[in-house]
């Protein structure tokens, strides 16, 4: 499956909403990240405006440029072409569109991954694919509060966003969320595949934590 470019799993972010502040890295050396302000989100487009300033000469349309930005577990970098530019002194509007998401596991503070101590299965719906092989089922081999590593015997491809959920026996809490797949290996003709939050809610990610520092407890004891 291509892994088409979407900002669908980032809009619940508040820096993709409207006035949110993001960097905008151009190509041009020298030229200095602006920051620019989010006016409109679509999974297929981002609206933003800067104020010119120093900038009132540059021309951006038909451009590459690239937005950045970080959360505590990892860095997301959106590469996106500028179809539209429209001046109204002394802001400078852009519409832009996505060319390729890249999701980076933050190494700082980047804990290992452990084995839970229950079976715990995974069933997942992945986005965009055809009905017959949207869902599957997983076990979940190893986490950490970062991300999840999953055997499956199901059809997944690097690149393919996923909606997730599985129990956490200890608490009784069902944890959902969505997530990308990141890197994708082969074990005894099961697929083994890691995979990186991308839209999960703080309720949520504080019990991953909380179960993932109950098992290192119990293991150092």
């Amino acid at each position: 499956m291509a892994d088409i470019p979407t900002l669908q799993p980032f809009l619940k972010d508040s820096r993709l909403q409207r006035g949110g502040i993001l960097q905008l890295e151009l190509s041009k050396q020298g030229q200095a990240p602006i920051p620019i302000i989010v006016e409109h989100a679509k999974a297929g487009y981002l609206v933003v405006s800067y104020e010119m300033k120093d900038t009132a000469n540059l021309q951006l349309l038909g451009s590459q440029v690239r937005v950045t930005w970080e959360t505590d577990s990892s860095v997301h970098t959106v590469d996106m072409e500028v179809v539209q530019e429209q001046s109204v002194w002394p802001i400078k509007i852009l519409g832009l569109i996505p060319l390729s998401v890249r999701i980076d596991i933050a190494l700082r503070g980047r804990q290992e991954p452990i084995t839970p101590d229950f079976i715990i299965q995974v069933p997942y719906k992945v986005m965009g694919a055809r009905p017959s092989e949207e869902k599957g089922e997983g076990v979940l081999l190893k986490f950490s509060p970062t991300h999840l590593v999953i055997g499956t015997d199901g059809y997944v491809a690097k690149g393919d966003f996923v909606n997730l959920s599985f129990s956490i026996p200890h608490f009784k809490q069902e944890i959902v969320g969505m997530a990308k797949v990141v890197e994708k290996n082969f074990e005894d003709s099961k697929a083994l595949i890691e995979l990186i939050f991308t839209d999960i809610s703080k309720q949520n990610h504080e019990w991953i934590k909380k179960y993932y520092k109950m098992l290192q407890e119990t293991a150092s004891s």
